[in-house]
C-alpha cells in the first residue's frame, strides 16, 4: 500500500511540475523548456500504460480467483451434502483404539469373507458311476 502512496505522490509532483512549465510556457519559454515538458509528457504516458497493464493483469488475476473460490464453494457444499447423506448401509470407521496397535483399513465385512473362506472343504471325496446310479431317486 505504501508503494501506491508512493507513486501518487511521484504522478502529483510531476504534474504540479508540468502545470507549472504549462503556464510559464505562456510566457515564451525557449524551445528547450518545451522540449523537456513533452519528454516528461511522454514519460509518465509509458508509465500509465505500464500501469494500467498491471491494473488489467490483476483485474484478470481476481477474475480467475472468483471463479476458484466459486468452484471451492461448490466442492465444499458438495462435500457437506454427502456428509449430511451418508447411507446408513456403509460401514462407519472405527475409532482409533488406544492401544498402540496399527488400524487396520480392511471394512468389516472383508475380515468375515476372510473367515468363512478358511472354513471350506479342502477334500472331495469321489465316488463311482455304479455308486451314484445306486443312489434312490
Amino acid at each position: 500500500m505504501a508503494d501506491l502512496e508512493e507513486i501518487y505522490q511521484h504522478f502529483q509532483n510531476k504534474l504540479s511540475s508540468l502545470l507549472c512549465m504549462l503556464d510559464l510556457s505562456a510566457a515564451d519559454l525557449p524551445q528547450q523548456k518545451i522540449k523537456k515538458l513533452g519528454q516528461e509528457v511522454l514519460g509518465l504516458g509509458r508509465m500509465l500504460e505500464e500501469f494500467e497493464k498491471c491494473v488489467d493483469q490483476q483485474k484478470e488475476q481476481l477474475q480467475q480467483l472468483k471463479e476458484l473460490e466459486k468452484l471451492f464453494q461448490n466442492y465444499l457444499e458438495s462435500v457437506q451434502h454427502m456428509k449430511d447423506n451418508f447411507p446408513a448401509h456403509i460401514p462407519k470407521r472405527k475409532s482409533p483404539v488406544k492401544d498402540n496397535k496399527p488400524a487396520d483399513n480392511q471394512p468389516a465385512w472383508a475380515e468375515k469373507t476372510k473367515k468363512i473362506n478358511r472354513n471350506f472343504v479342502k477334500e472331495v471325496d469321489y465316488i463311482t458311476t455304479q455308486e451314484y446310479e445306486s443312489i434312490p431317486q
